[in-house]
């Protein structure tokens, strides 16, 4: 691929080669380290592609060998700049063109979010969008570390967050845990374990750290559960220095979640007349021009519109976007649910919420949701019991220290 195009950079010809001597000239090229490619049998000689600067050397070799070549085709950059050097219009539209992808260049014309599942992207555009980072700003205006820094101290959730530039795309890739005090570098600074949930120890597997609760073990939000501190203990039995490190320890806690989902049991739902409008959009930065223009007297109605952003290579966007919009008329009626229907969709929200826990792995202990109906409304409400990891990190050892001063008292 490189040397395909090199060769259409330099220009190229296909030569034709005659005479008596043609396997003489052949080594003579070969000799002098000139590339014949593509090198074919031809009446009375052979064919083969040079590049236009070796072509130029060949001169002595063709005497040398009294042998005959002629040019049969031309490529290449050199030869389409002398076929169109008269059409000055063509070259600066050529150039006009290369300075506006270099100025596009300059900006960051797209933002993609990886690695998020709790945090929304919508939350993350805005914080950036309040930092004056969007679309459309100059790549040199933005501090990448600093950014990251900032994200990870704004969003407790995200445990690492790495920002980059990839062609005009800014890249912004995180992780999230219930951890949060790890560094880029993927390793932790001293730190210890405290609950973040209220509940009752079920396990508790300690790796690195003091374990400061056990089985069994009531816990409320905040509570120490593994310090990061380790007494230093001589022969005596005494403590005579400590250690800190940061603490690592799978912790599982028995605790609840409330529970409440409220079905009417006389619902307006949209029914779709089967009228639609629908336009195409072309955006250049913040100018939009729509084909067709219309207008539509729906009263009510969803609009749909899916977009896409003109791209050169996979990370190389412009500030250019295709769009669909499409207008859908619908009706609010009003339909009744019976009680039954009720119960089975309250009772269908129910095993759907219970399965999005367990496909984070999360063990599902006890169900206490009843379901209730009255007149005009279907009640589901309760308590579902549940064991999952519990812990969060705190980069500090504070904690442990008060604590550890509560205890001797």
């Amino acid at each position: 691929m490189k040397k395909n195009v090199s060769l259409q950079v330099k220009g190229s010809v296909r030569i034709r080669i005659t005479g008596s001597f043609c396997e003489r000239f052949l080594n003579l090229c070969a000799y002098h380290g000139i590339a014949l490619r593509n090198l074919t049998p031809a009446p009375d000689g052979y064919e083969a592609v040079v590049s236009l600067p070796d072509f130029w050397k060949i001169k002595p070799w063709v005497k040398k060998s009294r042998i005959r070549v002629k040019v049969i085709e031309r490529t290449g950059v050199p030869f389409l700049m002398q076929r169109y050097r008269n059409r000055q219009a063509l070259f600066l539209s050529m150039a006009a063109a290369v300075f506006l992808l270099f100025f596009l260049s300059l900006f960051i014309w797209d933002i993609k979010i990886n690695g998020n599942i709790s945090v929304t992207d919508e939350k993350i555009m805005d914080y950036l969008l309040s930092e004056g980072i969007h679309q459309g700003i100059w790549k040199s205006s933005v501090d990448y570390k600093q950014l990251a820094t900032d994200l990870r101290e704004h969003f407790q959730e995200m445990t690492w967050v790495s920002v980059k530039l990839q062609g005009t795309r800014l890249v912004v890739d995180l992780q999230e845990n219930t951890d949060t005090a790890m560094r880029e570098d993927g390793e932790y600074d001293p730190s210890s374990l405290i609950s973040n949930v209220d509940g009752t120890v079920v396990k508790i597997i300690t790796r690195a750290g003091t374990p400061w609760v056990k089985e069994g073990d009531e816990i409320r939000k905040g509570d120490l559960l593994v310090s990061g501190q380790i007494d230093l203990v001589n022969d005596s039995g005494e403590v005579y220095g400590h250690q800190y490190v940061a603490a690592d320890a799978d912790i599982y806690v028995k605790t609840r979640v409330s529970y409440t989902d409220r079905i009417p049991l006389k619902q307006k739902v949209k029914v779709y007349t089967g009228k639609e409008s629908s336009r195409h959009l072309l955006q250049f930065a913040s100018l939009r021009i729509g084909l067709p223009f219309f207008l539509h007297s729906y009263r009510e109605y969803d609009c749909i519109r899916t977009r896409k952003q003109l791209r050169v290579m996979e990370n190389f966007y412009l500030p250019v976007f295709f769009s669909k919009i499409t207008v859908r008329e619908y009706e609010i009626q009003e339909q009744n649910c019976s009680k039954e229907q009720a119960k089975r969709l309250a009772q269908r929200n129910i095993d759907n919420f219970l399965q999005k826990f367990q496909e984070k792995g999360v063990q599902i202990f006890q169900n206490d949701v009843k379901i209730e109906t009255t007149d005009s409304m279907c009640i589901a409400r309760g308590t579902i019991c549940i064991i999952d990891k519990a812990g969060k990190r705190v980069d500090t050892v504070w904690k442990d220290i008060q604590k550890e001063g509560t205890q001797t008292e």
